[in-house]
């Protein structure tokens, strides 16, 4: 066993503040060695003595053998309400390797509450002296936002040095993260300020060595997150004394934490450690932002022996970030992806690219390849923010043009297009001119273009008569489920006459009802497009299946085009395609006035309302009532209408939709139980409405097909809300294509 084997395993315990991580650690570190373990137990005991060995100087650079004495009664750490020069200490919050950390409350010249950080009783060695002296010389130098600041400093009565600094009340980087679900953007951004913070540490001259989640704390300004970098209790100078005491390691002792801790680090070599050390702590905190992990996972890390654990750092490479979130586990990833508010697949094709390569050039094991500071990182990182190249990805000449075209996609679409225009304006005017110097070397007659016109028209008329006995017949068709030959009809009206909106219409209709929704929404799409009229009860379910297939913005641009319409004969159906979307506050109560209308079986003398469409359903009335409630907080009177839906209504062919909207009710009341079983009930009808479609329906929704899309939009929305999961893609939906598709073939 090598000399002072036991105090390198020793100084490492120390910098551990629960008493059972540290215990796991020394039987971790020693490798079941139970000798070592006893020695190392016993520095221990030792340590908060007040005559402790370990305040020794070192003799010629070797450790002395350590003697054993009697025991000793410890000191303790400061009672509350002590007064340490004008501080009175209030509560004890922190404690590190060396030094407790207080909440204190300054008495004079000014009264406010402030952090004291004091060496702990007993630990009063030369060398923790040093470095508690180089923590308060270093944040002292500090003058940055995102850095603790430092206000005071002294001794107490007993020799203890302590000094005093701002109160962070702030919670670690990644719980905040994760508890406030911020995106990547976001995550990215609050990074970006501790990178500011670091630069300016360097600037200073100082290094921190242990950046990691735990040392920078994020707390809420003016409804800001801003992140505070701490604990500089193991910083190295740059080429200056921040103190008039030398400030050295131990033979053999490792500084910093395994996790996050640069390779030259864990050489524990006689080559100096400098701000790229930083650098690459940084790059693992960034690499934990993005995947929830860290290169080398703390239970791997946890598992080996000391040399091992070295070996790992130094010589091991990690996988790249987005090949690290590939292989977490299903419920792992899912967690993730939640909180970074985006779903796994879409959260790795962020990663891949620009990201991977930021984070790898800053785990690079050779420190002349990471970035050169911590602001060229920041950089880099907005550089990403800002879609421009970033510096970590070798350059060419097809990715710099890449990422100039995604971030100029409206100028270069619209030059792309003006180009496309003049050369096939120019190719068309070449071939015209050809044509009509032809015609009119062929004709050489004053009645040839009269002629040629009324020829036009007439193949025009009939085309659009061939289009309409089309419509015709696929209406036929379709009446009789025949839906190859009606599928068949309407594609041709649409080849003889694309310009005519009717054909896209009735095309959509068609694909919608049998339950091929991106088609239909192609076709109503595409009908929109050549100027349909959109204030028809033809409308009814369109903006549905838009935001369904990930149209968003054209589901907000109809149903806002339909509120305007006016026609009050389809008011139930334009209700329903704004309430499936975003909506103000303003917007919300006028839908719930609406919607409290279509109850009423006569006009209202009270408030001057009418009734609206006596023709619909009760329960479709009830079912839209009680959604316009819910999005308008009224939970009481949502649950009352939506209950109404399904009780009141046996014979309504939509009964049973209102229950993922009821669910999110009972959730938002905090009626946990009922919203589970509700929501399970909801999952029944769904199932059952997906095995009748199958056996009796030839693949069709078993339901209108509105109220089916509608109900697979809610019954998604409610089971994220209550379970906090995203709804897999069902594969019962992708045998109903598949059962469409082969119907219309």
């Amino acid at each position: 066993m090598p000399i002072g084997h036991e105090r390198t395993i020793f100084l490492d315990a120390l910098e551990i503040t629960s008493h059972d991580e540290r215990a796991e650690f020394v039987q971790q570190a020693c490798a079941g060695a139970p000798e070592l373990v006893a020695e190392v137990i016993e520095l221990l005991r030792e340590h908060e003595r007040d005559d402790n060995v370990i305040d020794r100087p070192l003799v010629a650079g070797m450790i002395p053998t350590i003697s054993r004495l009697e025991p000793h009664s410890s000191r303790l750490g400061h009672k509350t309400g002590t007064m340490v020069g004008p501080y009175k200490l209030m509560e004890q919050v922190g404690e590190g390797g060396f030094g407790l950390v207080y909440v204190a409350e300054q008495q004079h010249p000014v009264r406010r509450r402030v952090a004291l950080k004091i060496i702990k009783p007993g630990m009063e060695s030369r060398e923790v002296i040093a470095r508690f002296e180089a923590e308060r010389q270093a944040l002292a130098m500090m003058d940055h936002e995102n850095i603790a600041r430092v206000f005071d400093a002294g001794m107490t009565d007993d020799g203890q040095p302590y000094f005093v600094m701002e109160l962070v009340r702030g919670v670690r980087l990644n719980e905040f993260c994760d508890n406030h679900r911020l995106d990547t953007q976001a995550r990215l951004q609050l990074f970006v300020s501790i990178c500011n913070a670091v630069q300016h540490a360097h600037q200073k001259g100082v290094i921190h060595r242990d950046l990691k989640p735990s040392n920078v704390l994020v707390t809420l300004q003016d409804g800001r997150p801003v992140a505070k970098v701490i604990d500089f209790g193991i910083v190295k100078a740059i080429g200056q004394s921040l103190t008039d005491k030398t400030i050295y390691t131990r033979l053999a002792s490792m500084i910093g934490t395994p996790a996050y801790m640069s390779p030259e680090q864990a050489e524990m070599s006689n080559v100096d450690v400098d701000t790229r050390s930083d650098i690459y702590s940084l790059g693992v905190m960034l690499y934990e932002l993005l995947t929830g992990s860290t290169p080398f996972t703390r239970d791997r890390l946890n598992s080996v022996g000391f040399d091992e654990l070295r070996r790992i750092i130094r010589e091991e490479e990690p996988p790249r970030p987005s090949a690290r979130f590939s292989t977490l586990g299903n419920p792992l990833s899912t967690t993730v992806s939640t909180n970074r508010r985006l779903e796994p697949a879409k959260l790795v094709s962020l990663m891949q690219g620009d990201l991977d390569w930021i984070v790898m050039k800053a785990l690079d094991k050779d420190r002349s390849r990471r970035y050169p500071s911590a602001i060229a990182m920041a950089e880099d990182i907005s550089r990403f923010l800002k879609g421009q190249p970033v510096e970590a990805r070798p350059p060419s000449t097809a990715y710099r043009f890449s990422k100039f075209a995604r971030r100029n996609k409206v100028m270069l679409f619209t030059l792309s297009i003006i180009a496309t225009t003049l050369v096939v304006g120019t190719a068309v005017s070449v071939w015209q001119t050809r044509l009509a110097w032809s015609a009119l070397q062929k004709a050489r007659a004053a009645g040839a273009e009269a002629t040629q016109s009324r020829d036009e028209l007439e193949r025009f008329t009939d085309r659009l008569k061939r289009a309409n006995r089309l419509l015709m017949s696929g209406r036929a068709h379709a009446e009789a489920d025949d839906w190859a030959s009606a599928y068949a009809a309407y594609t041709d009206a649409t080849e003889i006459q694309p310009r005519y909106f009717h054909v896209w219409m009735e095309r959509g209709a068609m694909l919608a009802k049998v339950g091929l929704w991106e088609e239909a929404a192609a076709d109503y799409a595409k009908a929109v497009e050549l100027g349909v009229p959109v204030d028809g009860a033809e409308f009814h379910g369109i903006p549905q299946l838009l935001l369904w297939t990930g149209d968003v913005a054209g589901q907000r641009q109809l149903a806002q085009e339909r509120s305007q319409s006016g026609d009050k004969r389809s008011w139930g159906a334009i209700l329903r395609g704004q309430l499936v979307g975003e909506l103000s506050p303003a917007a919300i109560e006028r839908l719930i006035d609406l919607g409290e209308r279509l109850l009423l079986e006569e006009a209202d003398p009270t408030t001057g309302r009418e009734p609206l469409q006596s023709w619909m359903p009760l329960g479709a009335k009830f079912y839209i009532a009680g959604w316009a409630n819910l999005r308008g907080g009224n939970l009481s009177l949502a649950i009352e209408r939506l209950q109404q839906a399904y009780d009141d209504a046996p014979d309504w062919r939509g009964r049973g939709i209102s229950f993922p909207l009821l669910a999110m009710a009972y959730h938002e009341t905090g009626q946990a139980t009922a919203a589970m079983e509700t929501l399970q009930k909801s999952q029944e009808a769904l199932d059952g409405w997906f095995h009748e479609s199958v056996e009796n329906h030839q693949g069709m929704p078993p339901i209108p097909w509105f109220d089916w899309v509608e109900f697979l939009i809610n019954h998604r929305q409610a089971t994220l809300l209550i379970r906090g999961e995203i709804m897999p893609a069902d594969p019962r939906l992708e045998h109903q294509r598949a059962l469409a598709e082969a119907a219309i073939r």
